[in-house]
């Protein structure tokens, strides 16, 4: 209930900021490219300055442990989503390519990051690139298939995707702060502190972008939708609550508590903002993943504290 209530609390600031971008971007004040700008620059910058500050802290065995942990539980949550979509959207629906993406992939960085790091602290954002890594590396193969549909790609092409997952500032990010876990080194304070003021910049340019985006896509627009309140039931709901009555048993076996909340945070985390950006690219229904983009960020800010709430209840039950 403790760790509910911190995310509620942090995701009502976050509807603030998010209020901000929606206002900024219907005043005029922040257009689509700086929007645009704005969002690479999170993701390419300020996101994988954030995920390496995480591996700022003394080699621990039982941080490694962790971690591996928290990625196989990623892994597991990461499937299960992919399966559930393909099981509630089938091929034979107008816009299924963009609608099983939008259910199978989570904003894990975008919203993850930043309650991760209000209810967990670094620690949270450590075991939380686990669930960032799973996702790059299916985002750019299963997502790329999914969104292209029957097209085939090209060996050429797939290998570029490839090259494309493991030079993403998100996984270079992560190679260089395991480097620096296990071999103990630090950055200078002279670096250190301007990183962490630039990593101090997540959550308020992750809410603004996203609260312009649904701005642009039409508020309005993804609550006249009857099939995405449906397919989000699903993902918001029904899948993150699957895998709370999976995870919460295994601190039974010693799983810590803070790896399977910071799990199911991620997994729990509404429709992924690439969504859009893949649907621009492979010519599918653009409005389609704005509207499950748009309902999804909203609905979480109530439905990811309930979701903590039901794996507290689960531990109350489970654990002596």
């Amino acid at each position: 209930m403790e760790y509910a209530v911190i995310v509620a609390r942090q995701a009502a600031i976050m509807l603030m900021l998010l209020a901000v971008g929606f206002g900024l971007y219907k005043g005029k004040l922040l257009g689509d490219e700086a929007t645009k700008q704005l969002s690479n620059i999170a993701l390419t910058v300020i996101n994988p300055i954030v995920i390496f500050n995480a591996y700022q802290t003394e080699f621990d065995p039982a941080k490694l442990r962790g971690l591996l942990t928290a990625l196989g539980l990623s892994l597991a949550s990461q499937v299960l989503l992919i399966i559930a979509a393909m099981i509630v959207i089938r091929p034979s629906r107008k816009s299924y390519e963009t609608e099983r993406f939008a259910i199978s992939y989570t904003n894990c960085a975008f919203m993850g990051i930043p309650l991760v790091e209000a209810v967990f602290g670094t620690d949270g954002v450590f075991y939380l690139t686990a669930f960032v890594t799973i996702f790059n590396i299916f985002l750019w193969t299963h997502g790329v298939v999914v969104m292209q549909g029957k097209t085939e790609s090209s060996a050429k092409a797939r290998l570029a995707e490839l090259v494309k997952i493991l030079t993403s500032p998100a996984i270079i990010s992560i190679a260089l702060g395991l480097v620096f876990f296990f071999t103990g080194l630090r950055l200078p304070s002279l670096v250190q502190t301007p990183l962490n003021y630039l990593g101090a910049m997540n959550t308020p340019i992750a809410m603004i972008v996203s609260g312009a985006t649904i701005a642009k896509s039409g508020l309005l627009d993804c609550f006249r939708t009857r099939s995405v309140y449906l397919l989000q039931t699903a993902k918001l709901l029904l899948v993150p609550a699957l895998l709370a009555g999976l995870f919460v048993p295994l601190q039974l076996f010693g799983v810590s508590s803070v790896v399977i909340n910071t799990v199911l945070i991620a997994a729990a985390a509404p429709t992924a903002s690439a969504t859009i950006m893949f649907a621009y690219k492979h010519n599918r229904d653009e409005k389609c993943a704005s509207n499950h983009f748009a309902l999804s960020t909203l609905a979480s800010i109530i439905t990811i504290p309930l979701m903590l709430m039901l794996s507290g209840m689960l531990t109350r039950l489970f654990i002596p």
